[in-house]
């Protein structure tokens, strides 16, 4: 495989660095980063989880939210941008397994990058987890993201198991909003959800999803586009993607989260689209599914 820097080399905009160098105020050791910098954004990865953590439009326009205490450490979740919730999502009946699985804390190798004339940057990710303690069917996770004037995400999964293999995954994008009290999700009006502070009880919601205190709810079979208003104006689109889970931890879990901290659940809320609890997906021996999230400002 390619070192990093060999791949990304050739790409003008598009350069290795790491998290000392972008955020020199950060805890943590540091990790290597991705910066992307052409005329349609700017943009920084983290080859570990294969997480998009940043997100800027030309017109300066963010798409994306990232913690101003994000800890940049080698096997430690890192908070905001997209991280990758594979291969379950949330907590495992086993409290001895991490919640949200692996994928996020594991390294991925980068196997291709490509740059269009449009300006366009493309960057291929895979995990390879041959089975073990933590997960016994062998698996590939492949993710791809295009960065232009929107963010692309398309996750790949093939079960490379000799029986079928169960799976729960989200997208888990961090949104960035300019109010928090005003921030509503409109088409999820009149829609039945599953409360996550209610264990799972079954609940209709009145009007316009709003964030005021914490807010932790899956919305099942939501086929259409969803859009998070006033400012900024974000859509996200899917294919494949079944389920919607919604988060905002509220003033009080914010301010225990040391990557997190007091106050600052006032600048995101999480729109996740993915396939989590009775959606999750079944794969044969040898089958692969994918689904995609588009990230748009309006």
């Amino acid at each position: 495989m390619p070192a990093l820097a060999d791949l990304v080399r050739p790409y003008a905009g598009i350069t290795l660095t790491d998290s000392k160098t972008l955020f020199p105020d950060a805890q943590g050791t540091g990790l290597p980063l991705i910066r992307i910098d052409t005329d349609l954004c700017q943009a920084v990865v983290a080859p570990q989880g294969a997480q998009l953590l940043s997100f800027t439009k030309a017109d300066g326009t963010p798409l994306l939210w990232l913690s101003p205490q994000c800890q940049f450490e080698p096997g430690k979740a890192l908070r905001g941008g997209v991280p990758v919730c594979l291969p379950w999502f949330g907590p495992h009946p086993d409290d001895n397994k991490p919640q949200h699985g692996f994928a996020r804390t594991s390294d991925w190798a980068l196997t291709q990058v490509a740059q269009a004339d449009n300006g366009r940057c493309e960057l291929w990710f895979e995990l390879e987890h041959s089975g073990d303690e933590r997960f016994e069917q062998p698996f590939t996770a492949a993710l791809r993201m295009v960065l232009g004037q929107t963010i692309e995400l398309e996750l790949g999964l093939t079960n490379h198991d000799s029986h079928a293999a169960d799976f729960t995954w989200a997208l888990h994008s961090y949104l960035p909003v300019q109010t928090l009290d005003d921030a509503r999700v409109p088409v999820l009006a009149g829609r039945d959800y599953l409360d996550n502070l209610q264990n799972h009880a079954r609940l209709r919601q009145s009007g316009p999803l709003t964030f005021t205190g914490e807010v932790d709810r899956v919305f099942p079979d939501v086929e259409s586009e969803v859009t998070l208003e006033p400012t900024p104006h974000l859509r996200l689109s899917h294919e494949n993607c079944p389920s919607l889970v919604t988060w905002n931890p509220g003033a009080e879990k914010a301010a225990a989260m040391d990557d997190m901290g007091e106050g600052n659940e006032q600048g995101f809320v999480c729109l996740e689209r993915g396939a989590v609890l009775d959606e999750g997906w079944t794969l044969a021996p040898g089958e692969t599914r994918r689904g995609k999230v588009t990230i748009s400002a309006l």
